[in-house]
């Protein structure tokens, strides 16, 4: 009978996209070499791993959703984007054998499954399949990073980032061409302003305009976009 963890090793993610194939093969690869992994859950508010902390292994994110962000010297946070199931967390630094580069923290309850780093470069030196695979994951994590920058760097104003920011987490829902189309509050104001490099007083600002334009709606747990169209033509300034 298999072990509970190698029971999620062998388990499907749970997701549709291109990331299936990819983390599906990375997983039957350390299966295929007895790499061991460690099976945690964990509740909301917690830091898998801080930046600037020695790296020890990367975190394939079975369930739930992590912010990932980074700070200056000064504590100014930017966060760079909130990780889904299915995403691998700390490859780059894995790789670089170097200190995290960032800091991940639980948004809500989460599955991981942890892979060392010894174990990691052990399977991409044996495994020609592995190391591409890992590659791959890699590679799609940068293009990923290369449109949340745009997202962030090129709109001229706020409020443009703002929309662009909720219409961007409308497609990743799934529904990012049916009206209305509901955002799950998984972020205060505080953090919104993190991924838009703004304040949390012009984020509450903003958002109760769009509120009274009627553009979206707001509740306890949730975002309504009402008006997608309003809010595209926003997103252009």
């Amino acid at each position: 009978m298999p072990s509970a963890q190698q029971k999620e090793i062998d388990d499907p993610l749970g997701i549709t996209d291109q990331r299936q194939e990819d983390l599906q093969s990375l997983l039957n690869e350390l299966r295929t070499f007895n790499a061991g992994n460690l099976h945690s859950a964990h509740g909301r508010g917690v830091v898998l791993f801080a930046e600037g902390e020695p790296v020890r292994g990367a975190y394939i994110l079975r369930s739930g959703r992590v912010k990932v962000s980074i700070s200056s010297s000064e504590g100014r946070v930017v966060m760079l984007h909130i990780a889904q199931a299915g995403d691998i967390l700390g490859l780059n630094s894995v790789l670089r054998n170097d200190s995290y580069d960032t800091t991940a923290k639980t948004l809500e309850p989460c599955r991981t499954d942890f892979i060392p780093r010894a174990q990691l470069i052990e399977l991409m030196q044996q495994s020609g399949a592995g190391a591409w695979t890992v590659l791959k994951i890699l590679s799609r994590e940068l293009a990923e990073l290369t449109e949340r920058a745009k997202l962030v760097l090129l709109p001229v104003t706020v409020s443009e980032r703002l929309a662009k920011l909720l219409l961007e987490w409308g497609k990743g829902n799934g529904s990012g061409t049916s009206n209305p189309v509901k955002l799950d509050r998984v972020l205060t104001h505080e953090e919104i302003a993190q991924m838009i490099c703004s304040s949390r007083e012009t984020v509450t600002r903003m958002l109760a305009t769009l509120v009274r334009q009627e553009v979206i709606r707001v509740t306890s747990d949730i975002i309504v976009i009402n008006d997608r169209l309003a809010l595209e033509k926003l997103a252009l300034g």
